[in-house]
């Protein structure tokens, strides 16, 4: 995807990593089902392994803000994909990306939060 590392992404300053998570957003968006669960679970790992929390939660608030961009239909199926590539991981990558995402929803606008909680899975 990109030639960056999400680790590098991640430590940019918001608009400059708002930029380039939009970038990589749509790229994903154009892959078929399995290949984005693919390459969010890499993602995710990577982060999960070696970000800091703050880097971690920064991340996920610009990820947050970017899908609630999008369509319900689209945001439903991202955030279904997101959902089975972070449970695929080792379960203490995968908590530590839960507590993140959580703490990340908490923090975002009461819009983002809304949109995207409704398009979450049952």
């Amino acid at each position: 995807m990109s030639q960056l590392s999400i680790l590098q992404i991640a430590k940019m300053p918001d608009k400059e990593r708002e930029e380039t998570m939009g970038k990589m957003f749509q790229q994903l968006l154009q892959m078929k089902d399995e290949d984005k669960i693919a390459n969010l679970k890499a993602l995710i790992q990577e982060m999960a392994e070696k970000a800091t929390d703050e880097d971690y939660i920064n991340l996920c608030k610009t990820n947050l803000k970017l899908a609630s961009t999008l369509p319900d239909d689209v945001l439903k199926a991202f955030v279904q994909l997101r959902m089975q590539a972070s449970s695929q991981l080792p379960k203490e990558l995968h908590d530590r990306d839960m507590k993140f995402l959580t703490q990340a929803l908490e923090q975002v606008d009461p819009q983002i939060r809304e949109k995207i909680t409704r398009n979450m899975p049952k």
